[in-house]
Parts: C-alpha cells; structure tokens; sequence
C-alpha cells in the first residue's frame, strides 16, 4: 500500500469512529432566510458549511456547469454554497468598474441560479468581488486608489452592489456580502455606511463583508457595527516551510485564533471564513495566497492541503462564533492526483470533506494525517 493509501485508510478509520459518535444534523429549509445573532448565543445548526464557486461567464452551456456543479456540493453533504461573481476594472487607478459579459453570467442568470442552488437545499450567499483586467505589475483590488477620487468610484461601485442586492432579494439569497478585501477603500467608514444603508433598503437578507487575513481589525475598518457578520479570509502563513506536521500546524494556529476571539469580543458578531482554502501544493502552508508559488503536482503536496484541512477544523469549526465555514473552492477542474490548486476535488482533502459536512459542524477534527 502506497503512502497515499495508508493516509487515507487511516483518515478513513479515525473518522468512522467520529461519525457513530457525531450524527448528521438536519439541514435548514430551502424556503428559510435563518437569522444570524451576534452573540454568544449563535445557533450552531445554523452555521454555514459550503464551499465557494467563482462564476467565469453565462449562457446556456456556462449555466449548466454551474447547476452540475451545485448538485456535487448537495452530493459532497455540503448545506451552503457562496457564489463570487465578480466586477472588472482596468487597473488600480481607474475607476471603470462594470460587468464583462464575456467574464460574467447576466444579474438574470445569477438570480436564477441561486434559485436554482435554493431548490437543491443549499443556503446561498453571494460575494459580489472587484477583479482587475489590466493591472499594473502586482496590483490587485486591495491596492485600488482611483486617480479620478473615491467619490467617482464609490458611485460606480454602489450602483454594482445595488444591482447584486436587488437581485439578492429577489431570489432568496441569505446572506449578502457587500464587499471583499478592498483594503484602501475600507477607510472611508461613512461612505461604507452611506452603501450599507442603500442596500438595506432593497435586500433584507443578512449582511456581511469580507475582510483581508491581515486587515480586519475595528482600528481598520469602522463600519463593523452596521454589518450582521464578519467576513474574513484565512491565508495566513502556519508554517516555515513545506510539508509541516500537524502539530506545527495546530500551535501556530493558537496565537492567530486568540487574536480573532479578542476581535469577536470587541463587534460581537458571528464570524465567517469565506475563503478557508490551500493548494495542494508542498509550501502551500507557508505562502497560502501564493498559488504560482510551486505549481507542481505532488503526493506530499495532497497530503499537505489536507493536513492544512485538518488543522483549519479542528482549530476553528466548534468555536461557538464562527457562524460558518466556506472552503475555496469547487471548481469544474478535473482535479485528482495531477492537480496543483485550490479545489479538494478527487484529492484527500475532499474524502475529509465529506466526512466533515456529513458529521455536522459539532463535531471535533479527526486526529492528524502524518
């Protein structure tokens, strides 16, 4: 039996045990839009257990992945999904922010996809995100500072939010994030204000924004308080090197976790990863945004997304704030033994999905692959 084997016979056994003693819990109704307290009294069965799909295009052909795509989260056990749609911009200095209907389904075909995920049981939450076309060396949408002015770029970008919240509303969307690591944007708390209270007046849904691993603090951005939940990402760096062990993983973890729960106890609110994710890559641990970094397939490589699958559960999945959990992401890659990126597809790290999603989120980690 070759390595790869041993580790999943052994994942396999460990968390067979787990899931006699943690049965499934009842998914939420399709037809629900669940509150989200922000308190210490969240509602465990309430936390969002999903993965995310980035949306690459529409029509017809475009829609159908998207549908096959939903029903293999339903089949992985999965109850959320979160749909990242994106706007574009040239680069960090314009402000010409629009849809591409080459790179982009219509708002009509996003809204009825999202139906389309309600109608399979999933709960959907959608991230509408700024992506650049042309961006000058390393720019990205954290470093946006349009020469035109904020107030020429928050115009665009509020009637962008609009339109996602009309649709949002229309189709039965729980929770709706209203921006994503828009780092340089994030200190104009009023004008953030002035959008969130737009929004609220056409999408009643639950609201959050995705804040960068390194710039979610309240001394960074100050519109925590209008928000029903906190967004953040989780690519911080958990190891010197590749191939760390888990318990490497996990006490690097603790520091990170005690800042967060410092955090929560300042805006009181359930905290939400919207991207807990790592190629499957060696060295992914180190430089988890990085996925140029080592583009090479390897067994290592597999076992290390897992092993960073593990130590993410069991650090953070029975933290009574954290209202949920979506793993970056599920894509239509064949994935498998040859593939080097974010998706868990045919790889270890979805075997432990599955079993995680199939467990409930009460339940501790299984003990570590070495």
């Amino acid at each position: 039996m070759n390595h790869a084997a041993r580790v999943l016979v052994a994942v396999g056994a460990v968390v067979g045990g787990w899931l006699l003693m943690h049965p499934p819990q009842p998914s939420a109704s399709a037809d629900s839009r669940p509150t989200l307290p922000g308190s210490d009294t969240f509602d465990r069965a309430k936390q969002f257990r999903g993965l995310s799909i980035q949306l690459h295009g529409g029509g017809p052909a475009q829609m159908a992945i998207y549908h096959k795509l939903c029903d293999e989260l339903v089949g992985l056990g999965a109850d959320s999904v979160l749909f990242v749609n994106h706007g574009w911009q040239t680069h960090a200095g314009t402000a010409d922010l629009h849809f591409d209907p080459q790179r982009n389904p219509s708002l009509p075909e996003l809204g009825e996809l999202c139906k389309y995920a309600v109608s399979k049981g999933l709960r959907v939450c959608v991230m509408p995100v700024v992506l650049l076309s042309a961006p000058r060396g390393s720019e990205w949408r954290g470093r946006i500072n349009p020469t035109v002015g904020w107030d020429e770029w928050f115009k665009r970008y509020t009637q962008f939010i609009l339109e996602h919240a009309e649709m949002c509303e229309a189709s039965k969307v729980e929770v709706m994030f209203v921006g994503s690591e828009l780092i340089k944007a994030e200190q104009y708390t009023d004008r953030w204000k002035t959008l969130i209270q737009s929004v609220r007046k056409v999408y009643h849904g639950r609201l959050g924004y995705s804040a960068n691993w390194d710039h979610y603090g309240t001394d960074k951005i100050g519109f925590w308080p209008e928000l029903d939940l906190v967004g953040m990402t989780s690519y911080y760096t958990l190891a010197k090197g590749p191939n760390p062990t888990m318990e490497e993983l996990l006490a690097t973890w603790e520091p990170i976790k005690l800042r967060i729960s410092n955090f929560y106890n300042e805006v009181r609110k359930p905290i939400v990863f919207t991207e807990a994710g790592w190629c499957s890559q060696e060295g992914a641990a180190k430089d988890p945004w990085d996925y140029y970094r080592n583009m090479n397939a390897t067994e290592k490589g597999h076992i290390e997304q897992l092993n960073c699958y593990q130590a993410f559960i069991q650090t953070w999945a029975s933290v009574p704030f954290v209202g949920g959990i979506f793993w970056w992401e599920w894509n239509d890659y064949p994935g498998g033994a040859s593939d080097y990126n974010y998706t868990p597809r045919d790889k270890p790290a979805e075997k432990l999905l599955r079993q995680w999603f199939g467990a409930g989120a009460k339940a501790e980690a299984p003990g570590s692959a070495h």
